[in-house]
Protein backbone atom coordinates (compact mmCIF):
# COMPACT_ATOMS: atom_id res chain seq x y z
CA UNK A 1 0.00 0.00 0.00
CA UNK A 2 2.84 2.31 0.81
CA UNK A 3 4.51 1.68 -2.54
CA UNK A 4 1.27 2.32 -4.43
CA UNK A 5 0.74 5.49 -2.47
CA UNK A 6 4.16 6.78 -3.43
CA UNK A 7 3.48 6.04 -7.09
CA UNK A 8 0.22 7.97 -6.96
CA UNK A 9 1.94 10.91 -5.25
CA UNK A 10 4.71 10.96 -7.86
CA UNK A 11 2.16 10.82 -10.66
CA UNK A 12 0.19 13.67 -9.15
CA UNK A 13 3.36 15.70 -8.74
CA UNK A 14 4.30 15.14 -12.39
CA UNK A 15 0.83 16.17 -13.48
CA UNK A 16 1.02 19.29 -11.31
CA UNK A 17 4.45 20.19 -12.69
CA UNK A 18 3.25 19.59 -16.24
CA UNK A 19 0.19 21.77 -15.61
CA UNK A 20 2.34 24.54 -14.14
CA UNK A 21 4.70 24.36 -17.09
CA UNK A 22 1.76 24.46 -19.50
CA UNK A 23 0.29 27.46 -17.72
CA UNK A 24 3.68 29.20 -17.67
CA UNK A 25 4.19 28.50 -21.37
CA UNK A 26 0.69 29.78 -22.13
CA UNK A 27 1.28 32.94 -20.12
CA UNK A 28 4.66 33.40 -21.79
CA UNK A 29 3.15 32.87 -25.24
CA UNK A 30 0.41 35.39 -24.55
CA UNK A 31 2.93 37.88 -23.16
CA UNK A 32 5.11 37.46 -26.23
CA UNK A 33 2.10 37.79 -28.49
CA UNK A 34 0.87 40.93 -26.68
CA UNK A 35 4.36 42.36 -26.78
CA UNK A 36 4.56 41.68 -30.50
CA UNK A 37 1.13 43.24 -31.05
CA UNK A 38 2.07 46.32 -29.02
CA UNK A 39 5.32 46.64 -30.93
CA UNK A 40 3.45 46.37 -34.21
CA UNK A 41 0.89 48.96 -33.09
CA UNK A 42 3.66 51.30 -32.01
CA UNK A 43 5.39 50.72 -35.35
CA UNK A 44 2.19 51.58 -37.23
CA UNK A 45 1.60 54.69 -35.11
CA UNK A 46 5.13 55.87 -35.81
CA UNK A 47 4.66 55.16 -39.52
CA UNK A 48 1.37 57.06 -39.69
CA UNK A 49 2.78 59.96 -37.68
CA UNK A 50 5.76 60.16 -40.01
CA UNK A 51 3.45 60.23 -43.04
CA UNK A 52 1.47 63.11 -41.53
CA UNK A 53 4.61 65.04 -40.58
CA UNK A 54 6.01 64.58 -44.09
CA UNK A 55 2.87 66.06 -45.61
CA UNK A 56 2.88 68.93 -43.12
CA UNK A 57 6.57 69.76 -43.68
CA UNK A 58 7.04 73.22 -45.24
CA UNK A 59 10.07 72.45 -47.45
CA UNK A 60 11.80 69.46 -49.11
CA UNK A 61 14.75 69.99 -46.74
CA UNK A 62 12.42 69.60 -43.74
CA UNK A 63 11.12 66.35 -45.24
CA UNK A 64 14.68 65.05 -45.67
CA UNK A 65 15.54 65.87 -42.07
CA UNK A 66 12.38 64.19 -40.77
CA UNK A 67 13.10 61.04 -42.80
CA UNK A 68 16.69 60.91 -41.56
CA UNK A 69 15.50 61.18 -37.96
CA UNK A 70 12.61 58.67 -37.97
CA UNK A 71 13.14 56.02 -40.66
CA UNK A 72 16.08 54.33 -38.82
CA UNK A 73 13.69 53.56 -35.94
CA UNK A 74 11.35 51.77 -38.37
CA UNK A 75 13.98 49.78 -40.29
CA UNK A 76 17.49 48.42 -39.94
CA UNK A 77 18.84 51.47 -41.78
CA UNK A 78 21.49 53.59 -40.09
CA UNK A 79 21.38 56.44 -42.63
CA UNK A 80 18.72 57.94 -44.88
CA UNK A 81 19.17 60.35 -47.79
CA UNK A 82 16.58 62.00 -50.02
CA UNK A 83 17.34 62.72 -53.68
CA UNK A 84 14.98 65.12 -55.51
CA UNK A 85 14.90 65.34 -59.29
CA UNK A 86 15.75 68.74 -60.78
CA UNK A 87 14.36 69.04 -64.31
CA UNK A 88 16.38 72.10 -65.23
CA UNK A 89 19.75 70.40 -64.65
CA UNK A 90 18.62 66.79 -65.24
CA UNK A 91 20.13 65.69 -61.96
CA UNK A 92 19.24 64.15 -58.61
CA UNK A 93 19.93 66.62 -55.81
CA UNK A 94 20.67 65.12 -52.39
CA UNK A 95 19.08 67.34 -49.78
CA UNK A 96 21.24 68.20 -46.74
CA UNK A 97 20.55 66.62 -43.34
CA UNK A 98 22.38 66.87 -40.00
CA UNK A 99 24.25 63.66 -40.84
CA UNK A 100 25.02 64.78 -44.43
CA UNK A 101 25.09 68.60 -44.28
CA UNK A 102 26.75 69.05 -47.66
CA UNK A 103 24.35 69.02 -50.66
CA UNK A 104 25.29 66.96 -53.69
CA UNK A 105 23.90 66.59 -57.22
CA UNK A 106 24.14 63.44 -59.33
CA UNK A 107 23.80 64.03 -63.06
CA UNK A 108 21.58 61.53 -64.87
CA UNK A 109 23.89 61.67 -67.86
CA UNK A 110 27.18 61.27 -65.93
CA UNK A 111 26.58 59.71 -62.47
CA UNK A 112 29.34 60.30 -59.90
CA UNK A 113 31.10 57.64 -57.84
CA UNK A 114 29.48 56.16 -54.75
CA UNK A 115 25.88 55.32 -53.97
CA UNK A 116 24.64 58.22 -56.08
CA UNK A 117 25.27 56.09 -59.18
CA UNK A 118 22.84 53.46 -57.82
CA UNK A 119 20.30 56.22 -57.07
CA UNK A 120 20.47 57.28 -60.74
CA UNK A 121 19.84 53.67 -61.84
CA UNK A 122 16.86 53.39 -59.49
CA UNK A 123 15.45 56.65 -60.85
CA UNK A 124 15.86 55.59 -64.46
CA UNK A 125 14.33 52.14 -63.95
CA UNK A 126 11.51 53.45 -61.71
CA UNK A 127 11.81 50.38 -59.47
CA UNK A 128 13.28 49.60 -56.03
CA UNK A 129 16.90 48.49 -55.94
CA UNK A 130 18.59 46.47 -53.16
CA UNK A 131 22.35 46.15 -52.77
CA UNK A 132 23.18 43.53 -50.08
CA UNK A 133 26.95 44.19 -50.30
CA UNK A 134 27.85 47.68 -51.47
CA UNK A 135 31.58 47.10 -52.00
CA UNK A 136 31.06 44.00 -54.14
CA UNK A 137 28.24 45.28 -56.33
CA UNK A 138 29.08 46.38 -59.90
CA UNK A 139 26.31 49.02 -59.86
CA UNK A 140 28.18 51.12 -57.30
CA UNK A 141 31.24 53.02 -58.41
CA UNK A 142 33.51 52.82 -55.37
CA UNK A 143 36.30 55.37 -54.99
CA UNK A 144 39.54 54.87 -53.07
CA UNK A 145 38.57 56.74 -49.91
CA UNK A 146 34.79 56.59 -49.89
CA UNK A 147 32.95 55.99 -46.62
CA UNK A 148 30.09 53.74 -47.70
CA UNK A 149 27.56 51.63 -45.78
CA UNK A 150 27.77 47.85 -46.01
CA UNK A 151 24.31 47.41 -47.58
CA UNK A 152 21.79 49.78 -49.15
CA UNK A 153 18.32 50.05 -50.63
CA UNK A 154 16.95 52.62 -53.11
CA UNK A 155 13.23 53.33 -53.59
CA UNK A 156 11.76 55.65 -56.27
CA UNK A 157 9.41 58.45 -55.22
CA UNK A 158 6.26 57.72 -57.24
CA UNK A 159 3.16 59.92 -57.48
CA UNK A 160 0.61 59.46 -60.27
CA UNK A 161 3.13 57.41 -62.27
CA UNK A 162 5.66 60.23 -62.14
CA UNK A 163 9.07 59.80 -60.48
CA UNK A 164 10.14 62.84 -58.47
CA UNK A 165 13.25 61.44 -56.78
CA UNK A 166 14.82 58.54 -54.86
CA UNK A 167 14.94 57.56 -51.19
CA UNK A 168 18.24 55.96 -50.14
CA UNK A 169 18.65 53.75 -47.04
CA UNK A 170 22.04 52.52 -45.86
CA UNK A 171 23.07 49.97 -43.21
CA UNK A 172 26.59 50.52 -41.85
CA UNK A 173 26.47 47.51 -39.50
CA UNK A 174 25.88 44.47 -41.69
CA UNK A 175 25.42 43.18 -45.21
CA UNK A 176 22.22 41.59 -46.45
CA UNK A 177 18.77 42.45 -47.77
CA UNK A 178 16.11 44.58 -46.14
CA UNK A 179 13.08 42.51 -45.11
CA UNK A 180 9.91 42.45 -47.27
CA UNK A 181 8.02 44.34 -44.54
CA UNK A 182 10.70 47.01 -44.44
CA UNK A 183 10.54 47.27 -48.22
CA UNK A 184 6.76 47.77 -48.10
CA UNK A 185 7.03 50.39 -45.34
CA UNK A 186 9.77 52.30 -47.13
CA UNK A 187 7.83 52.26 -50.42
CA UNK A 188 4.82 53.67 -48.53
CA UNK A 189 7.00 56.41 -47.05
CA UNK A 190 8.57 57.15 -50.45
CA UNK A 191 5.16 57.48 -52.12
CA UNK A 192 3.99 59.76 -49.33
CA UNK A 193 7.12 61.85 -49.79
CA UNK A 194 6.42 62.08 -53.52
CA UNK A 195 2.87 63.30 -52.86
CA UNK A 196 4.15 65.87 -50.34
CA UNK A 197 6.79 67.16 -52.77
CA UNK A 198 4.17 67.42 -55.49
CA UNK A 199 1.91 69.38 -53.16
CA UNK A 200 4.76 71.71 -52.17
CA UNK A 201 5.59 72.29 -55.82
CA UNK A 202 2.00 73.29 -56.55
CA UNK A 203 1.91 75.61 -53.56
CA UNK A 204 5.17 77.22 -54.69
CA UNK A 205 3.78 77.68 -58.19
CA UNK A 206 0.65 79.35 -56.82
CA UNK A 207 2.72 81.67 -54.64
CA UNK A 208 4.96 82.57 -57.58
CA UNK A 209 1.94 83.36 -59.75
CA UNK A 210 0.43 85.53 -57.03
CA UNK A 211 3.76 87.26 -56.48
CA UNK A 212 4.14 87.89 -60.23
CA UNK A 213 0.63 89.30 -60.43
CA UNK A 214 1.34 91.43 -57.38
CA UNK A 215 4.51 92.84 -58.96
CA UNK A 216 2.67 93.60 -62.19
CA UNK A 217 -0.13 95.25 -60.26
CA UNK A 218 2.40 97.23 -58.23
CA UNK A 219 3.84 98.64 -61.43
CA UNK A 220 0.36 99.76 -62.48
CA UNK A 221 -0.20 101.10 -58.98
CA UNK A 222 2.97 103.20 -59.02
CA UNK A 223 2.01 104.66 -62.39
CA UNK A 224 -1.35 105.64 -60.89
CA UNK A 225 0.21 107.52 -57.99
CA UNK A 226 0.77 110.54 -60.27
CA UNK A 227 -2.97 110.70 -60.97
CA UNK A 228 -3.82 110.47 -57.28
CA UNK A 229 -1.28 113.14 -56.36
CA UNK A 230 -2.24 115.57 -59.11
CA UNK A 231 -5.00 117.40 -57.21
CA UNK A 232 -3.21 117.91 -53.84
CA UNK A 233 0.07 118.89 -55.51
CA UNK A 234 -1.69 121.47 -57.70
CA UNK A 235 -3.30 122.92 -54.57
CA UNK A 236 0.07 123.08 -52.81
CA UNK A 237 1.68 124.79 -55.81
CA UNK A 238 -1.14 127.35 -56.12
CA UNK A 239 -1.05 128.12 -52.40
CA UNK A 240 2.73 128.50 -52.45
CA UNK A 241 2.54 130.84 -55.46
CA UNK A 242 -0.16 132.90 -53.73
CA UNK A 243 1.96 133.21 -50.58
CA UNK A 244 5.01 134.18 -52.63
CA UNK A 245 3.01 136.90 -54.44
CA UNK A 246 2.12 138.42 -51.06
CA UNK A 247 5.55 138.09 -49.50
CA UNK A 248 5.22 141.46 -47.86
CA UNK A 249 2.23 140.39 -45.74
CA UNK A 250 2.06 137.35 -43.42
CA UNK A 251 -0.02 134.36 -44.63
CA UNK A 252 -3.46 133.95 -43.16
CA UNK A 253 -4.35 131.12 -40.77
CA UNK A 254 -6.79 129.62 -43.30
CA UNK A 255 -4.12 129.49 -46.01
CA UNK A 256 -1.65 127.77 -43.69
CA UNK A 257 -4.25 125.21 -42.60
CA UNK A 258 -5.16 124.45 -46.19
CA UNK A 259 -1.51 124.14 -47.22
CA UNK A 260 -0.83 121.78 -44.31
CA UNK A 261 -3.93 119.72 -45.08
CA UNK A 262 -3.07 119.25 -48.75
CA UNK A 263 0.51 118.32 -47.87
CA UNK A 264 -0.72 115.75 -45.37
CA UNK A 265 -3.14 114.36 -47.94
CA UNK A 266 -0.37 113.93 -50.51
CA UNK A 267 1.79 112.20 -47.92
CA UNK A 268 -1.01 109.76 -47.02
CA UNK A 269 -1.63 108.90 -50.67
CA UNK A 270 2.02 108.02 -51.18
CA UNK A 271 2.21 106.02 -47.93
CA UNK A 272 -0.92 103.99 -48.61
CA UNK A 273 -0.63 103.35 -52.33
CA UNK A 274 3.08 102.57 -52.47
CA UNK A 275 3.10 100.38 -49.35
CA UNK A 276 1.67 97.44 -51.28
CA UNK A 277 4.83 97.25 -53.37
CA UNK A 278 6.73 96.18 -50.25
CA UNK A 279 6.42 93.03 -48.19
CA UNK A 280 4.31 93.16 -45.05
CA UNK A 281 6.45 94.07 -42.06
CA UNK A 282 4.23 92.11 -39.66
CA UNK A 283 6.00 88.88 -38.67
CA UNK A 284 2.68 87.08 -38.13
CA UNK A 285 -1.05 87.49 -38.39
CA UNK A 286 -2.84 89.40 -35.63
CA UNK A 287 -6.36 90.39 -34.62
CA UNK A 288 -7.69 93.76 -35.76
CA UNK A 289 -11.03 95.54 -36.02
CA UNK A 290 -12.14 95.55 -39.65
CA UNK A 291 -14.78 98.23 -38.86
CA UNK A 292 -12.05 100.56 -37.60
CA UNK A 293 -9.98 99.80 -40.71
CA UNK A 294 -12.93 100.54 -43.03
CA UNK A 295 -13.64 103.80 -41.18
CA UNK A 296 -10.02 104.91 -41.66
CA UNK A 297 -10.23 104.19 -45.40
CA UNK A 298 -13.47 106.19 -45.65
CA UNK A 299 -11.83 109.20 -43.96
CA UNK A 300 -8.86 108.84 -46.31
CA UNK A 301 -11.02 108.85 -49.47
CA UNK A 302 -13.60 111.49 -48.47
CA UNK A 303 -11.63 114.44 -49.95
CA UNK A 304 -11.44 112.59 -53.28
CA UNK A 305 -15.19 111.88 -53.21
CA UNK A 306 -15.92 115.58 -52.65
CA UNK A 307 -13.70 116.59 -55.57
CA UNK A 308 -15.45 114.03 -57.81
CA UNK A 309 -18.91 115.09 -56.63
CA UNK A 310 -19.71 111.63 -55.23
CA UNK A 311 -22.48 111.35 -52.65
CA UNK A 312 -21.25 108.74 -50.16
CA UNK A 313 -23.19 106.90 -47.45
CA UNK A 314 -21.50 105.07 -44.60
CA UNK A 315 -23.48 102.50 -42.62
CA UNK A 316 -20.86 100.53 -40.74
CA UNK A 317 -22.02 98.64 -37.65
CA UNK A 318 -20.99 100.23 -34.36
CA UNK A 319 -19.78 97.09 -32.57
CA UNK A 320 -16.18 95.90 -33.20
CA UNK A 321 -15.60 93.15 -35.77
CA UNK A 322 -12.36 91.36 -34.93
CA UNK A 323 -10.73 89.34 -37.73
CA UNK A 324 -7.34 87.65 -37.81
CA UNK A 325 -4.82 88.27 -40.56
CA UNK A 326 -2.31 90.73 -42.00
CA UNK A 327 -3.85 94.17 -41.56
CA UNK A 328 -1.89 95.85 -44.35
CA UNK A 329 -2.93 93.24 -46.90
CA UNK A 330 -6.62 93.53 -46.03
CA UNK A 331 -6.29 97.33 -46.00
CA UNK A 332 -4.80 97.36 -49.48
CA UNK A 333 -7.44 94.99 -50.84
CA UNK A 334 -10.32 97.05 -49.41
CA UNK A 335 -8.72 100.31 -50.56
CA UNK A 336 -8.50 99.16 -54.15
CA UNK A 337 -12.06 97.84 -54.15
CA UNK A 338 -13.21 101.27 -52.88
CA UNK A 339 -11.11 103.09 -55.51
CA UNK A 340 -12.60 100.88 -58.23
CA UNK A 341 -16.11 101.66 -56.97
CA UNK A 342 -15.58 105.43 -56.69
CA UNK A 343 -14.10 105.67 -60.20
CA UNK A 344 -17.07 103.81 -61.66
CA UNK A 345 -19.55 105.90 -59.67
CA UNK A 346 -17.90 109.15 -60.84
CA UNK A 347 -18.82 108.29 -64.45
CA UNK A 348 -22.55 108.09 -63.73
CA UNK A 349 -25.16 110.79 -63.32
CA UNK A 350 -26.16 109.57 -59.85
CA UNK A 351 -22.59 109.55 -58.46
CA UNK A 352 -23.53 107.47 -55.41
CA UNK A 353 -21.35 105.27 -53.24
CA UNK A 354 -22.23 103.29 -50.11
CA UNK A 355 -20.24 101.23 -47.63
CA UNK A 356 -22.06 99.14 -45.05
CA UNK A 357 -21.47 96.07 -42.91
CA UNK A 358 -23.36 93.26 -41.20
CA UNK A 359 -22.53 90.10 -39.25
CA UNK A 360 -23.83 86.73 -40.42
CA UNK A 361 -22.96 83.35 -38.83
CA UNK A 362 -19.61 84.36 -37.31
CA UNK A 363 -18.59 86.21 -40.47
CA UNK A 364 -18.45 89.91 -41.27
CA UNK A 365 -19.90 91.11 -44.57
CA UNK A 366 -18.69 94.44 -45.99
CA UNK A 367 -20.70 95.75 -48.95
CA UNK A 368 -19.21 98.41 -51.22
CA UNK A 369 -21.99 99.62 -53.51
CA UNK A 370 -21.88 102.15 -56.34
CA UNK A 371 -24.03 103.48 -59.14
CA UNK A 372 -23.67 102.29 -62.73
CA UNK A 373 -25.12 103.60 -66.01
CA UNK A 374 -28.76 102.51 -66.32
CA UNK A 375 -28.42 101.66 -69.97
CA UNK A 376 -25.70 99.06 -69.50
CA UNK A 377 -25.09 96.12 -67.18
CA UNK A 378 -21.91 96.42 -65.15
CA UNK A 379 -19.17 94.05 -66.32
CA UNK A 380 -17.66 91.58 -63.87
CA UNK A 381 -14.47 93.27 -62.60
CA UNK A 382 -12.90 89.92 -61.68
CA UNK A 383 -12.63 89.00 -65.35
CA UNK A 384 -9.71 89.85 -67.62
CA UNK A 385 -10.87 93.48 -67.55
CA UNK A 386 -10.33 93.73 -63.78
CA UNK A 387 -7.68 96.46 -63.79
CA UNK A 388 -9.19 99.92 -63.67
CA UNK A 389 -7.59 102.28 -66.19
CA UNK A 390 -4.15 100.93 -65.31
CA UNK A 391 -4.15 103.02 -62.14
CA UNK A 392 -5.42 100.51 -59.60
CA UNK A 393 -4.35 97.20 -58.19
CA UNK A 394 -5.54 94.17 -60.17
CA UNK A 395 -8.78 93.09 -58.51
CA UNK A 396 -7.86 89.43 -58.95
CA UNK A 397 -5.03 90.05 -56.48
CA UNK A 398 -7.53 91.61 -54.04
CA UNK A 399 -9.64 88.51 -54.38
CA UNK A 400 -6.61 86.31 -53.72
CA UNK A 401 -5.71 88.32 -50.59
CA UNK A 402 -9.21 88.00 -49.14
CA UNK A 403 -9.40 84.29 -49.91
CA UNK A 404 -6.00 83.69 -48.34
CA UNK A 405 -7.54 85.03 -45.10
CA UNK A 406 -10.38 82.51 -45.22
CA UNK A 407 -12.86 84.90 -46.81
CA UNK A 408 -14.24 85.65 -50.26
CA UNK A 409 -15.15 88.54 -52.59
CA UNK A 410 -18.25 88.49 -54.79
CA UNK A 411 -19.59 90.97 -57.35
CA UNK A 412 -23.27 91.61 -58.01
CA UNK A 413 -24.99 94.05 -60.39
CA UNK A 414 -28.64 94.86 -61.07
CA UNK A 415 -30.73 97.86 -62.04
CA UNK A 416 -28.01 100.50 -62.24
CA UNK A 417 -26.39 99.44 -58.98
CA UNK A 418 -23.34 97.25 -58.42
CA UNK A 419 -21.60 96.11 -55.26
CA UNK A 420 -18.67 94.14 -53.91
CA UNK A 421 -19.44 91.74 -51.09
CA UNK A 422 -16.34 91.16 -48.96
CA UNK A 423 -16.76 88.31 -46.48
CA UNK A 424 -14.24 87.57 -43.71
CA UNK A 425 -14.35 85.13 -40.76
CA UNK A 426 -14.71 86.76 -37.36
CA UNK A 427 -12.45 85.76 -34.50
CA UNK A 428 -14.36 83.33 -32.29
CA UNK A 429 -15.15 84.33 -28.73
CA UNK A 430 -13.15 82.65 -25.97
CA UNK A 431 -14.19 79.06 -25.52
CA UNK A 432 -15.93 78.10 -22.28
CA UNK A 433 -13.78 76.69 -19.51
CA UNK A 434 -13.61 72.92 -20.06
CA UNK A 435 -14.99 70.53 -17.50
CA UNK A 436 -12.60 68.32 -15.49
CA UNK A 437 -13.42 65.39 -17.77
CA UNK A 438 -12.63 67.47 -20.85
CA UNK A 439 -9.39 68.65 -19.25
CA UNK A 440 -8.29 65.05 -18.76
CA UNK A 441 -9.20 64.27 -22.36
CA UNK A 442 -8.30 67.43 -24.34
CA UNK A 443 -9.55 67.89 -27.93
CA UNK A 444 -7.43 66.18 -30.54
CA UNK A 445 -6.38 68.00 -33.71
CA UNK A 446 -7.85 66.13 -36.68
CA UNK A 447 -6.33 65.68 -40.12
CA UNK A 448 -9.13 66.18 -42.65
CA UNK A 449 -9.07 65.74 -46.43
CA UNK A 450 -11.16 68.30 -48.36
CA UNK A 451 -12.32 67.42 -51.89
CA UNK A 452 -14.24 70.36 -53.35
CA UNK A 453 -14.07 71.79 -56.92
CA UNK A 454 -15.20 75.23 -55.73
CA UNK A 455 -12.13 77.16 -54.41
CA UNK A 456 -14.29 79.60 -52.44
CA UNK A 457 -16.29 76.85 -50.74
CA UNK A 458 -13.10 74.91 -50.07
CA UNK A 459 -11.54 78.00 -48.48
CA UNK A 460 -14.55 78.44 -46.19
CA UNK A 461 -14.31 74.82 -45.03
CA UNK A 462 -10.57 75.20 -44.44
CA UNK A 463 -11.23 78.32 -42.39
CA UNK A 464 -13.93 76.56 -40.34
CA UNK A 465 -11.57 73.67 -39.59
CA UNK A 466 -8.66 75.96 -38.72
CA UNK A 467 -10.87 77.97 -36.34
CA UNK A 468 -11.51 74.74 -34.45
CA UNK A 469 -7.84 73.75 -34.31
CA UNK A 470 -7.96 71.08 -37.03
CA UNK A 471 -5.82 70.71 -40.15
CA UNK A 472 -7.45 70.55 -43.57
CA UNK A 473 -5.62 69.18 -46.59
CA UNK A 474 -7.16 70.09 -49.99
CA UNK A 475 -7.07 67.35 -52.61
CA UNK A 476 -8.26 66.95 -56.17
CA UNK A 477 -10.77 64.17 -56.85
CA UNK A 478 -8.30 62.21 -58.98
CA UNK A 479 -5.68 62.34 -56.20
CA UNK A 480 -7.93 61.48 -53.25
CA UNK A 481 -7.79 57.69 -53.65
CA UNK A 482 -4.01 57.71 -53.81
CA UNK A 483 -3.59 60.09 -50.86
CA UNK A 484 -5.88 58.17 -48.54
CA UNK A 485 -3.74 55.06 -49.03
CA UNK A 486 -0.58 56.91 -48.05
CA UNK A 487 -1.74 59.28 -45.34
CA UNK A 488 -3.92 58.64 -42.32
CA UNK A 489 -6.96 60.93 -42.42
CA UNK A 490 -9.36 61.19 -39.49
CA UNK A 491 -12.15 62.37 -41.78
CA UNK A 492 -12.87 63.12 -45.43
CA UNK A 493 -15.17 65.95 -46.56
CA UNK A 494 -16.29 65.25 -50.14
CA UNK A 495 -18.36 67.94 -51.88
CA UNK A 496 -20.71 66.91 -54.66
CA UNK A 497 -19.62 68.41 -57.95
CA UNK A 498 -18.60 67.74 -61.54
CA UNK A 499 -15.83 65.24 -60.71
CA UNK A 500 -14.35 62.82 -63.20
CA UNK A 501 -15.16 60.00 -60.77
CA UNK A 502 -18.42 59.50 -58.85
CA UNK A 503 -18.15 59.90 -55.09
CA UNK A 504 -19.71 56.45 -54.59
CA UNK A 505 -16.70 54.83 -56.22
CA UNK A 506 -14.33 56.62 -53.90
CA UNK A 507 -16.62 55.87 -50.96
CA UNK A 508 -16.24 52.13 -51.49
CA UNK A 509 -12.44 52.44 -51.70
CA UNK A 510 -12.47 54.52 -48.56
CA UNK A 511 -14.18 52.01 -46.29
CA UNK A 512 -11.81 50.94 -43.54
CA UNK A 513 -9.18 53.58 -44.34
CA UNK A 514 -10.71 56.53 -42.49
CA UNK A 515 -13.00 56.82 -39.50
CA UNK A 516 -15.45 59.43 -40.80
CA UNK A 517 -16.84 60.31 -44.23
CA UNK A 518 -18.81 63.55 -44.73
CA UNK A 519 -20.67 64.21 -47.97
CA UNK A 520 -21.19 67.97 -48.54
CA UNK A 521 -24.25 68.90 -50.61
CA UNK A 522 -26.13 72.05 -51.56
CA UNK A 523 -29.44 70.51 -50.51
CA UNK A 524 -30.87 68.00 -48.03
CA UNK A 525 -31.69 64.53 -49.37
CA UNK A 526 -33.45 62.42 -46.68
CA UNK A 527 -32.83 59.11 -48.46
CA UNK A 528 -29.16 59.86 -49.01
CA UNK A 529 -28.79 61.02 -45.40
CA UNK A 530 -30.41 57.79 -44.17
CA UNK A 531 -28.06 55.62 -46.26
CA UNK A 532 -25.02 57.49 -44.96
CA UNK A 533 -26.22 57.29 -41.36
CA UNK A 534 -26.63 53.52 -41.70
CA UNK A 535 -22.90 53.40 -42.43
CA UNK A 536 -22.20 55.83 -39.54
CA UNK A 537 -21.32 58.66 -41.94
CA UNK A 538 -22.79 62.13 -42.45
CA UNK A 539 -24.53 64.43 -44.92
CA UNK A 540 -23.61 68.11 -44.43
CA UNK A 541 -25.56 70.77 -46.32
CA UNK A 542 -24.58 74.27 -47.35
CA UNK A 543 -24.63 76.87 -45.93
CA UNK A 544 -22.81 74.99 -43.20
CA UNK A 545 -24.26 75.49 -39.73
CA UNK A 546 -21.76 75.80 -36.89
CA UNK A 547 -23.70 73.43 -34.62
CA UNK A 548 -23.80 70.70 -37.26
CA UNK A 549 -20.11 71.13 -38.07
CA UNK A 550 -19.22 70.91 -34.36
CA UNK A 551 -21.33 67.77 -33.95
CA UNK A 552 -19.64 66.00 -36.86
CA UNK A 553 -16.12 67.01 -35.82
CA UNK A 554 -16.78 65.95 -32.22
CA UNK A 555 -17.87 62.50 -33.42
CA UNK A 556 -14.85 62.29 -35.74
CA UNK A 557 -12.60 63.19 -32.82
CA UNK A 558 -14.11 60.43 -30.67
CA UNK A 559 -13.66 57.89 -33.45
CA UNK A 560 -10.06 58.97 -34.04
CA UNK A 561 -9.21 57.97 -30.45
CA UNK A 562 -10.42 54.42 -30.93
CA UNK A 563 -7.60 51.84 -31.34
CA UNK A 564 -9.06 50.46 -34.56
CA UNK A 565 -8.48 53.86 -36.17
Amino acid sequence: MSFGGNVDAMTALRVLIAACVAVALTVLARWLRDRRVRAEQEHQRTLYALAEEIFAAPTPKAIAEKLAAVVPSLTQATSVNLFVYQRRTRSLERLPTPAEPEPMAASLDAPPEGLASAAVICFRNRTPLQIPDVRRNPLVKVGAKMNLPRSAMFVPLLSQQEVSGVLELGNARQTGFFTPKEQADVQHIANQTAAALRFQERQTTREQLLHSEKLAASGQLISGVATELKAPIESIVNLAASLAAHAGSPPSQAELVKLSGESQRASEIVARLVSFAHDDDSPSAANFDVHELAAELIRFREPEWKSLGIEAQQRLATEPAQVMGFRRQIEQALLNLIVHAERRAARTAQKTLSIQSSSIANRILLEIGYSTPDEEEAADPFSAESVLEGASLGLAVCQGIIRSHGGDVRFRSRGGLARFEVELPLVQEDWETPSPAESRNPPRALTVMLVDPDPAAQTRLLSALAARGHRGIPAAAQEASELVQRLRFDAVFWALGPFSRPWTEFYEELRGRTATFVLVSDGWDPELARRLEENHDFLLTRPVQDAEMDRILTEAEVRSRQPSH
